[in-house]
């Protein structure tokens, strides 16, 4: 049966004892493996008996340049791609992956969409399994691998945004309509009761529970606090640097901050500016003060480990660091999360890394899942029916953005302080983006926000609505 596997390239220098008998690779077989460009993470998948598929792994490290760059699309696709190739062992005779028609493709989806429970997957987990196939077959037929996709495809006509038009070939096998997902946020008192009761470890009533024995809770609080704010997603947050965090302004200044999102830790590489609440900011600054140089000197006290392949850093001047390396600067706009959790510095070994786990490593995104979920279980045995991931948070951040954003708009226009635009007008701006949208034709309103860019208010929209947002987390402080 197929086995999924991902590249550790910390495995190299390993041993392993079977039958007691200790084996490793020599010093000449770890340099030959480590020239061959390995990637660390990259999905790989073996047949029966360890059979390497070549192909199939070229596939894999093509990935980055067919626009799959996330470390968890590209473990995504492995397990949609095992999943299909399980299906063409079990009940289509031991097809190869290559071999497959559209006939395996019709039996898939009637034992995945068809079934009953729990068997049977919903609409948006199908379509995700078959952009995850329709990507590999493509490619497939591009590389000249298979003459043909086992897909059939619906040839669609669609205009362009400058007007012209052009030819869409899309899926036949993906299903119309289906939710991307159901998008589950929290309403702001029952994230406090999460951020309390569960990642705190306080008890309903708020008060301290002499049980508790979290050693990093306002850590992870202070980690929930910052993707509620700020809509950051897991690894974005995760992989912040020390030397990234803005320095703190004098008393009265605004409440927020602008804060440059690097592009290589951004879904996409889309890099973007976001806003990072002046209190938040002041919270990581005495947590790096306090919380993580307490880990730093825990770890020196009893010898911890060090990072593996460690990338030294000499000094860093802004966004640029200079590497002990050849003296080679790097800016950190293009540096990973996998190179981030790397970076220490040359002379105390000192993880660069923002968030530390004990032993003074960078907390992987693994460990923050694992902190929800055991907070989410703590809240459950309180009778809080609650199940926090961190892309909850992301979510929970734009739904009372959108709201705030909506009062900022409507408030806009009718502020008193515009009494000269008039009623009449009033009445005729109603849902400005959808008018928009009608009157250029946009069949889908995303086409239409490019347009909000070009308001004079926006900008002042966005800070105020984040600033009120801010407000209201910080003026419910705790439970009651």
């Amino acid at each position: 049966m197929p086995q999924l596997f991902f590249t550790d390239l910390s495995a190299l220098r390993q041993s392993v004892t079977l039958d007691g008998v200790v084996h490793a690779l020599s010093a000449d077989e770890v340099t030959a493996a480590e020239t061959l460009g390995l990637v660390d993470g990259m999905p790989f998948i073996l047949g029966d008996g360890g059979g390497y598929d070549h192909n199939l792994n070229r596939f894999f490290r093509a990935c980055p340049t067919l626009g799959v760059r996330s470390p968890n699309s590209l473990r995504a696709y492995g397990r949609d791609i095992l999943i299909w190739m399980r299906f063409l062992a079990e009940c289509r005779n031991s097809r190869s992956l290559w071999a497959a028609d559209r006939h395996d493709i019709a039996a898939f989806h009637a034992a995945r969409r068809l079934a009953l429970p729990p068997a049977c997957i919903s609409a948006a987990s199908w379509n995700r399994s078959i952009a995850a196939l329709d990507k590999l077959y493509r490619w497939a037929v591009e590389e000249g691998v298979i003459v043909k996709s086992p897909f059939t495809y619906r040839q669609s006509w669609r205009r362009t945004n400058n007007g012209a038009g052009m030819t869409v070939a899309a899926n036949a096998a993906t299903e119309r309509g289906a939710r991307t997902r159901d998008v589950r946020f929290l309403s702001l008192d029952r994230y406090l009761l999460f951020r309390e009761i569960g990642l705190r470890g306080r008890l309903p009533d708020g008060s301290e529970d002499p049980a508790w024995q979290g050693r990093n809770s306002e850590r992870n609080a202070l980690f929930a606090e910052l993707l509620v704010t700020t809509g950051l997603r897991l690894e974005e947050a995760g992989s912040l640097l020390l030397i990234e965090l803005p320095k703190l302004e004098s008393a009265g200044a605004s409440r927020s901050r602008s804060f440059r999102l690097a592009p290589a830790i951004a879904k996409g590489s889309k890099g973007r500016v976001i806003r990072l609440p002046e209190r938040v900011l002041k919270r990581l600054h005495e947590y790096a003060g306090l919380e993580r140089a307490n880990v730093l000197t825990r770890r020196s006290q009893t010898h911890g480990g060090s990072i593996e392949h460690p990338i030294h850093v000499i000094s860093h001047d802004r966004r640029r660091l200079l590497l002990e390396r050849q003296d080679v600067r790097a800016s950190v706009d293009v540096l990973t999360p996998g190179q981030r959790s790397r970076l220490v510095w040359a002379e105390t070994s000192e993880p660069l890394c923002l968030w530390l786990a004990e032993g003074a490593r960078p907390m992987p995104p693994a460990a923050w899942e694992a902190v929800f979920r055991r907070a989410s279980a703590r809240c459950r045995r309180f009778g809080i029916d609650l199940d926090v991931t961190p892309h909850m948070l992301r979510h929970t951040f734009a739904g009372h953005m959108l709201s705030l954003l909506v009062r900022e708009q409507i408030g806009w226009v009718l502020d008193e302080r515009r009494s000269h635009i008039g009623a009449a007008y009033r009445r005729l701006i109603g849902d400005p983006l959808l008018k928009l949208q009608r009157l250029l034709g946009h069949s889908r309103i995303e086409s239409t926000y490019i347009y909000l860019d070009c308001l004079e208010e926006s900008q002042e929209m966005v800070d105020a609505a984040v600033d009120a947002w801010e407000l209201r987390i910080n003026s419910e402080g705790t439970l009651r």
